[in-house]
């Protein structure tokens, strides 16, 4: 197949993907139109839009895979395409927004249905009718059809971009930043869609006739099989320095399996065609030796992903690694027992598994929600065993699981267990403070002081409640400093924060009124048990200076250590509100 076709063929196949491709091309370019509106109406990132927007990029896939699904009947289905748009409706409607904020949920329901939707195009064509030779090209023209589109694509946005800055530099005609984002958009959500459905033909199952190229070979015999050994060998010499130390292995070696299993399947999607007729003796022996070889290593990803959730309980990442290591498992044992052995079923078992994972109360979030809030249950009963004194490790355990369920937006779920609902009772509209709130209620003290690298140096006052008294003052202006900004203005007074001197200084021009010595804040901040939601009154430093009084309220400090070596911290950010009173105004 030819990788750049002539302008009148690209002309043809574009008309003759339109009239195969309606619906998707049609959805494609209004959601094209859309995102185009929002980037105008500088609406672009409002989580509203964003569920829309997503909608109409999950529908692309999906409605594709439809189509081809659709080709493998005789008989006029279209139907079927009802239960698509059903399915795509279902999931907008679903897509949880809270106070303008996409719910994570949302968007890993999102990226489960693209990746299943993705697969199910690898697959569609051949779920009824099977045949390995025709399966192979088609996986070619897949692959080749991304490339073609993505490179074309490419070309075209790049072509554009560059006239339009040649508009701009020769002819002073300014150009809005967005205009680049929107050439882009167009390329992606249009020119990328239609260049990569024009590049199917039809008769797909009558596509036979196996052309293997050295170039493909070369890529399996030469670089993939040998990062499959290469992998094999160094899982291999982990668990047997595991054996030897009479250690459980690292969470971390649980991704080194499923890579390693991806790259195996992969391989032998590529070799399945001319695996018996190839001389090749690496690539005739691929099967059956790496399942036998893989086998004892997901004994070791069982132990590694059980250990964790032993340890911490199940969250969305664990389950779906605790899912993907029983998929792997299913494949290996198919193609070591199964006598049809079709390729087709690595694609379509994890598109299923994807979907299936994705609700009800099997499902990741489901399962994962009520593992962490059992985990919480037994550390928080643990703690209040102890007259609420603990280590460190538990409390940031405890705080970890807080975060997480912050995130979810589900704090509710552990009212029966702390005997209030945290969203209620502390009312709050920032996402971040609620969770600091709940952790500062519970009133845990630490009982050792270990050197915490996951310190937070960084100090914020509750601002919920924060009324700021003028009295005295005229002025108030909210100001950041930092170390590597020279000046902040307010009025004819610059206000700078050099580095490593935990001083404000401020000037009048070339007239130095003053330094505010932040010094013994920092002690205070340092000796606190907590960082969020402080005072107001423990961040406020009031001074008087010949020709200026100075009232700084700060909002938030950061501390650093600079990297010199020693632990002392000083102020390196600041947010604060500033009071200022000119003493020869009176």
């Amino acid at each position: 197949m030819k990788i750049i076709p002539s302008f009148g063929e690209i002309t043809s196949k574009t008309k003759e993907a339109f009239k195969r491709f309606p619906l998707t091309l049609s959805w494609a370019i209004i959601g094209t139109l859309f995102t185009l509106f929002t980037i105008e109406a500088d609406t672009f990132d409002n989580a509203f839009n964003a569920r829309v927007i997503l909608t109409f990029v999950l529908g692309i896939s999906w409605l594709i895979a439809t189509r081809f699904f659709k080709e493998q009947f005789k008989k006029n289905i279209s139907w079927l395409f009802v239960i698509t748009f059903g399915f795509l409706a279902l999931f907008y409607f679903s897509f949880n927004i809270d106070n303008d904020r996409v719910h994570q949920n949302s968007i890993i329901r999102f990226v489960l249905y693209f990746i299943a939707g993705h697969l199910l195009v690898i697959v569609a064509p051949f779920i009824i009718k099977w045949n390995k030779s025709a399966y192979f090209n088609y996986l070619k023209s897949v692959f080749i059809a991304i490339v073609r589109s993505f490179f074309f694509s490419l070309i075209l946005y790049l072509g554009i971009v560059l006239a339009l800055l040649a508009v701009k530099h020769l002819f002073n005609v300014d150009f809005k930043g967005e205009r680049f984002l929107q050439v882009f958009v167009i390329c992606i959500g249009i020119v990328n869609t239609w260049i990569y459905l024009s590049d199917f033909p039809k008769d797909i199952h009558n596509q036979i006739a196996i052309n293997y190229t050295k170039a493909l070979e070369v890529l399996v015999k030469y670089i993939l099989i040998p990062l499959v050994i290469l992998y094999l060998i160094i899982l291999y010499a982990y668990s047997l320095k595991i054996v030897i130390n009479w250690n459980l292995p690292k969470g971390w070696v649980s991704y080194l399996v499923i890579a390693l299993s991806f790259l195996g399947f992969i391989v032998q999607i590529l070799i399945n065609p001319i695996q018996k007729t190839i001389a090749s003796r690496a690539i005739r022996k691929f099967y059956p030796w790496f399942y036998y070889l893989l086998l004892p290593l997901l004994l070791l990803l069982f132990v590694a992903i059980f250990r964790r959730v032993n340890e911490y309980g199940i969250t969305e990442n664990r389950y779906f690694v605790l899912t993907l290591a029983f998929w792997i498992l299913a494949m290996t044992l198919y193609m070591l027992v199964s006598k049809r052995k079709k390729i087709k079923a690595f694609p379509f078992s994890l598109a299923i598994i994807a979907i299936f994972v994705s609700f009800g109360f099997w499902g990741a979030f489901s399962v994962s929600t009520k593992s962490q809030v059992r985990q919480f249950e037994k550390v928080y009963t643990d703690i209040k065993n102890t007259d609420f004194t603990t280590t460190f490790e538990k409390k940031n355990q405890l705080r970890s699981i807080i975060h997480y369920l912050n995130e979810k937006n589900e704090l509710e779920k552990l009212e029966t267990i702390i005997g209030y609902n945290p969203k209620t009772m502390f009312k709050t509209e920032s996402h971040w403070q609620l969770q600091s709130k709940l952790m500062d209620s519970l009133n845990i003290k630490v009982t050792d002081k270990p050197n915490d690298p996951y310190k937070n140096n960084y100090y914020n006052i509750d601002e919920y409640d924060l009324t700021i008294d003028v009295k005295n003052y005229d002025v108030l202006r909210s100001l950041f400093l930092n170390t590597y900004e020279n000046k902040n203005t307010i009025k004819d007074y610059h206000f700078s924060l050099p580095k490593k001197t935990n001083t404000i200084k401020i000037w009048s021009g070339d007239n130095h009124i003053g330094d505010i010595d932040c010094s013994n804040l920092v002690e205070k901040l340092e000796s606190q048990d907590k960082n969020y939601n402080l005072d107001p009154k423990l961040m406020t430093i009031e001074h008087h200076f010949e020709t200026l009084n100075v009232k700084l309220i700060f909002k938030n400090i950061g501390l650093s250590e600079f990297g010199d070596n020693t632990s002392k911290k000083y102020v390196s950010s600041i947010s604060v509100y500033v009071l200022i009173k000119e003493k020869n105004a009176e």
